[in-house]
């Protein structure tokens, strides 16, 4: 059915049981994407590690496949280190444009599913496009076969390419703080709406977390549709009750506008 076009299927990377991913795709969608991508590629070569290079609607996607489910840790270490060191920009860690590297994340809980990505080869639901991989004939078969006939990542290899690295400091997952409130006089307990939500990452200007309404309705699988101004990441304008009223008002109303199951179908 995705071959065909009747549907488009997005895959999440993890199993949040083995913290581990059959894949690695590198996606990106900014000026000079592809030049970026091909460099990349031709590096990976240089490890001994094949990739397959696919067409986008605004850039491309880079796959990596596994001989066996690798852990998502290190596959990111090794990513994250290559582009750093070929100065190829990776979003986050202060960038808003680069590459964006799945999985997302170094782990998930039970539950969660992480970043999605659309799957190679189907038809792009905005585009009514189907975007192919760049060495080989345009026909499915023909693509299935070039995929097939690539070697596969093995995890011997990705360990000798990652050893003694770790991932740089910019990107790491983010770990909240404990709070410790300023000294008042006043008996009001002051709301902060990260003791209510976890945080699943952090940029320069907010922390991210999941959406409770979001979440409640089916939605936000990702966990950062919520995000929280690390400035004011609480509020002192009333007191506990009327501020938890307003948190749950404004949480378990319509979720925003925009969140959802978001940015899935590049």
């Amino acid at each position: 059915m995705h071959l065909n076009g009747d549907i488009t299927i997005n895959l999440y990377a993890i199993n949040p049981e083995t913290q581990r991913s059959k894949w690695v795709a590198i996606d990106a969608d900014f000026d000079g994407a592809v030049e970026a991508l091909f460099q990349l590629q031709w590096e990976l070569k240089q490890d001994g590690v094949e990739a397959a290079l696919e067409q986008s609607r605004r850039g491309g996607h880079l796959w990596i496949f596994a001989e066996t489910p690798l852990l998502a840790s290190e596959c990111r270490i090794y990513i994250y280190n290559l582009a750093l060191r070929l100065g190829v920009p990776v979003k986050g860690g202060g960038l808003k444009d680069g590459i964006e590297v799945f999985p997302r994340q170094d782990q998930i809980e039970d539950g969660e599913y992480g970043n999605a990505i659309r799957a190679p080869l189907g038809v792009h639901r905005k585009t009514n496009q189907r975007y192919w991989f760049y060495e080989a004939a345009l026909t499915p078969d023909a693509q299935l076969d070039y995929l097939d006939s690539l070697k596969k990542f093995k995890e011997a290899e990705l360990r000798t390419n990652i050893g003694g690295m770790t991932l740089p400091e910019a990107y790491r997952p983010v770990v909240a703080l404990p709070y410790i409130p300023p000294t008042s006089s006043s008996l009001r307990t002051e709301f902060r709406i990260l003791d209510y939500v976890r945080t699943t990452r952090k940029d320069s200007r907010n922390w991210w977390a999941r959406c409770p309404s979001c979440a409640q309705a089916g939605h936000d699988r990702s966990g950062d549709n919520l995000a929280i101004q690390i400035s004011t990441p609480a509020s002192t304008s009333a007191g506990p009750d009327a501020r938890r009223k307003r948190f749950v008002q404004r949480w378990t109303a319509d979720p925003p506008q925009g969140c959802g199951l978001r940015r899935q179908n590049r």
